[in-house]
C-alpha cells in the first residue's frame, strides 16, 4: 500500500450520536485531501445526492489559525463531502447524481450542508459559525471554481 494514503475502511470514522452511515474515505497526505472510497448517498427532501467513489475533497476549507474554534473533523465528514461536491460542479453535478435530476443554488447547497451538520449532531455553536462562514466566504469558489 502506498505510505502516503491512509486508509480509514477498517477504522471508519464514526460521529457519535449520528443519523448518518460513515462515508469511507482515505487521506492521501501528499495532495492533503481525502478520497471518497465508496460512493455516498444523501437524500435531502425529495432528492437523492449519490457522490461517487474516487471523489476528492478537502474536508471543510478551515484556515489552520481557526482550528483552535473549530476544526475541519469537528463539522462531520459528511456534510464537508456533500457541500464540497455541490460546490465543485455549482450545484449541477454529472447527470445521475442528482435523483430526480435538478439543479440546487449555492444558497440551497449551504442549507444542506447545515441540515447534514444538525443531523451530524454537530454543537449549534459550530453548525451557526461553518453555515454563516460558507454564506460569507464561499461565494468566492462558487464563482470562479471550487478545488477538484
Amino acid at each position: 500500500m502506498d505510505r502516503s494514503v491512509y486508509r480509514l475502511h477498517d477504522h471508519p470514522v464514526v460521529i457519535r450520536r449520528s443519523k448518518l452511515p460513515a462515508p469511507v474515505i482515505s487521506y492521501i497526505e501528499a495532495e492533503n485531501m481525502w478520497r471518497l472510497e465508496e460512493a455516498y448517498v444523501y437524500i435531502t427532501g425529495d432528492h437523492q445526492i449519490t457522490v461517487p467513489s474516487r471523489f476528492k475533497f478537502d474536508l471543510a476549507s478551515v484556515p489552520r489559525l481557526f482550528w483552535c474554534f473549530i476544526a475541519p473533523f469537528e463539522l462531520s465528514i459528511a456534510a464537508p463531502l456533500i457541500h464540497d461536491f455541490l460546490y465543485q460542479y455549482r450545484g449541477d453535478p454529472p447527470a445521475g447524481s442528482i435523483t430526480p435530476p435538478t439543479v440546487f443554488s449555492r444558497r440551497k447547497s449551504d442549507g444542506i450542508f447545515r441540515d447534514i451538520m444538525q443531523k451530524e449532531s454537530v454543537a449549534g455553536w459550530r453548525q451557526f459559525c461553518a453555515y454563516w462562514a460558507v454564506r460569507l466566504f464561499a461565494w468566492i469558489p462558487w464563482i470562479f471554481g471550487a478545488k477538484p
